[in-house]
Order: structure tokens, then sequence, then C-alpha cells
């Protein structure tokens, strides 16, 4: 699972930097073993050429003995020993306690014989005479210490150039993405300013055939699309606006006409709500036309009492108890008729649900007013959460036709706010947010 904002830039670093690691790491891995077969064969090479010399300078007498070298003592370093057919010492360099003992142990070795010890390589081998008796064992040894320092020095530069390579491949990678992804930056930004503010601006022509001079060309026409589509809604929602408050008006003022002339006190009470129906239809319908011409945002301000308040004027709640002590007076930067139409159907679909109480309750940051309206009723039984704002979405036992929370979500982000489901029960609790003044 990808973390979440992770941009595209960070994730190509990251795997030049990863994969130039990897990389650095291989080489330097295959040069260290090239280093340490290019030493040891150095060291058995100089040891075998040691050994032959000095065992071809070698003579025994008549009788078999050991008796002499053909050259001058110098010949035979301080890293060689020469041992007699019975093991007895003949000649040896100074050296330390651990290193001669070593040698000593290879004084009657019949065969040649290679032994690893404390960074030091031993070689023996006897030396026999024409019968192939053996007259002597020659034994020298080499120091592993100049290559191992030689092996330190080369991996500490190679480390240190392949940290220089791993992060100036990152650092160029970088460099070169911002610069290529520079105009699709810019295309995003300007792409989201005209959505808000100006859908009739168009990127230019770049005269170029390149993948940039192609996004530029789709977005212009997936532009043309969007605002052709929107002036087909908005003019839709218009007439639609206006074919309906007609008949509205007329049914409103036969109501009013017949609460005048009425005289049964049942009869008026019945057309009065008819009138209120008929005003909460037509606010409805002026909310729903703000939004589809993106009039919704203005520079009207309420409270989050006064929509509370404004939300329960036309509800009935004898049967239930509606608490709202908690609201408070945080001024919200939205117009009153169109925050009150986020509002109402959550308020409306608690009060629907709850057994015996509904609770307002608001909070405040520095740029936004959560509104929660809790109820204690059964809860919401849906994994889903977010199904609970599709339209035509309903609850069980409901008779609405499922399309207040998803119009109240739909009023909210206009608002530039949200609606979100903030607990499933006990109590069952949805928050409404909108922009702070």
């Amino acid at each position: 699972m990808r973390a979440p904002g992770r941009t595209l830039i960070s994730r190509i670093v990251w795997t030049t930097l990863i994969v130039s690691g990897l990389a650095m790491a291989a080489m330097i891995s295959t040069v260290v073993l090239v280093l340490n077969a290019a030493a040891t064969n150095s060291v058995d090479a100089t040891l075998r050429d040691r050994l032959d010399v000095v065992s071809a300078k070698l003579s025994t007498s008549s009788s078999g003995v050991l008796t002499e070298l053909e050259t001058p003592d110098d010949d035979i370093d301080d890293t060689t020993w020469i041992f007699d057919a019975k093991g007895h010492q003949v000649d040896a360099p100074r050296a330390g306690a651990r290193v001669k003992a070593k040698a000593t142990s290879l004084a009657k070795v019949r065969e040649r014989t290679s032994v690893e010890s404390h960074d030091r390589v031993y070689l023996a081998a006897p030396v026999r005479d024409r019968s192939g008796d053996v007259t002597a064992v020659v034994v020298v040894t080499e120091s592993m210490a100049p290559y191992e320092t030689t092996r330190i020095t080369v991996l500490a530069v190679l480390a240190t150039l392949g940290l220089v390579v791993t992060g100036g491949s990152a650092a160029i990678a970088a460099w070169t993405i911002r610069r290529t992804l520079a105009p699709v930056e810019s295309m995003a930004v300007r792409a989201e300013d005209w959505s808000e503010h100006d859908l009739e601006s168009r990127f230019e022509a770049s005269g170029t055939d390149d993948e940039f001079g192609r996004l530029g060309r789709t977005l212009n026409v997936l532009l043309d699309r969007v605002a052709g589509a929107l002036r087909s809604e908005q003019q839709l929602t218009s007439e639609l606006a206006h074919e309906l408050r007609t008949p509205m008006t007329a049914i409103r003022g036969e109501a009013e006409l017949a609460m005048m002339t009425s005289s049964s006190p049942e009869v008026t009470e019945r057309l009065g709500r008819v009138v209120d129906l008929v005003d909460r239809m037509s606010t409805t319908i002026t909310s729903l036309v703000a939004i589809a011409r993106d009039d919704a945002r203005s520079d009207s301000r309420t409270t989050a009492a006064a929509l509370v308040s404004a939300a329960l004027e036309h509800l009935d709640t004898s049967r239930i108890s509606v608490s709202g002590d908690d609201v408070g007076v945080f001024e919200i930067s939205a117009p009153t008729e169109l925050a009150v139409r986020a509002l109402s159907p959550i308020v409306e679909n608690a009060l629907r649900h709850a057994r015996s109480s509904v609770t307002f309750t608001a909070e405040a940051d520095d740029r936004a007013v959560n509104i929660t309206v809790s109820d204690d009723g059964e809860g919401i039984t849906t994994d889903d959460l977010e199904s609970v704002f599709l339209s035509g979405k309903r609850g069980t036992g409901s008779d609405g036709a499922g399309l207040g929370l998803a119009l109240s979500r739909r009023i909210a982000r206009t608002l530039g706010g949200d609606v979100h489901v903030t607990s499933t029960s006990q109590p069952t609790s949805f928050t409404l947010t909108l922009p702070r003044n």
C-alpha cells in the first residue's frame, strides 16, 4: 500500500536512490571479492616461488644429511624455516613465539601443505633427493596485513565514492524531474484556479508535439466539455426552477385564500402546513439553483446557534428531547439559507431515528466549525459509512426518497465544508463542517 501524500517526484527520487545504492553495493562487493582473490593469488605465488628457490639451493652429503646451502645465508630471508628430515631446525629467522610454533608444527610434512593462521599464510613442502627420500622440509610464510590494509583503504574509498554517486544520482534525478514536471505542476495550479473562478480560460498552444503539448490540448478539450456540461446544468436548473415556482406560487396563493375563507380550525391548520411546505420547497429550489450557478459562496455570515434554531423551526420536536446548550455562537462563513439546507437533512434524520433525545454540540478551530448532531437511536448497521450519502440510499423503514444526506453533503462541500459520520451507535452522530468566519 502506498504511503499517502507521496508525490511522483519523491517516488522517482527514492527509486533512483535505492537502485543507485544497490548498484554501488554490488560494485563494491565485486571489487572486494576481486581484491581478495588477487591478494590470495599473489601471496600463494610469492610463497611458491620462494619455496622453490630455497628448495633448489639445499644440498645434502653422501650420507643424506643436510649439510649446507649452496648460496649465502642472506638468501634465506626472515620468513623461511629449514628443517632436516627428522624435523630438527637447521635455519630459522627471528620471529615471535606464535609464528615460530606454527612453522615448527609443519616441520614433518611429507607433502606440500598450505595453512592460514592469524593473518599469515604458511606453505611447507618436503625436499627430496634423487631416490625420492625426504632430505629436508622448507617452511615459508607471508603476512596478509599489507593486503588487508590495502583492502580496507580501497573499501573506504569505494564506500565514499558510492555515497557520493548515490547522493549525486538522487540529486540529479530530483533536479531533472522537477524541471521536467514544472510545466505539469503549473498546468495543475492554473486548472485548479480556473475551476474555481474562470471556466473559459484555456492553456496556450505550445506549438510542439511532445507529451506536454498533447496534454495541454487534451486538457483544453476536457475543459470545453466541463464548461459545456456546467452551462447545460445551470440552464436546465434555471428552467426547472422557473417551471416549479409558477405552480408553487399558485398553490401557495390558493392555500392562503382558502385559509382566509375557511371557518374550520382543522382545515386552516392543514392549509398552514401546505404553505409551510411550499415555502420549504421554494427554499430548496433556491438552494439548488445557487449550487448549480456556483453562487453558494458569498460574504454572508451566520452562527452555529442560528443554524440549529433555523433547522428546528418547522420540525415537530414534541416527542423528542432536544438539547443544544453546547452549540455556542461560533461564526460561520456561509449564507444562512444554504447552511440550513446542509444541516436540515441531518436534523430530520436524527429526529426520525431517535428514541428519546437529540443533542447538538459545536466545536471550532482556526478554520472550521464542526456541528455534531447525535441521537440515541438504533444506530447505523452498514459497514460502508460512505454509502449513507449516496443519492437514493434509504434506511430501513424510511419512506423518504433517500436524497437528504446526499444533498446535505453536496451543499456542505459547495460551501467549502463536508459531512461525515462520526459515531455509528450510542450515540449515532453526524458532523457538519463549515468554514469559520
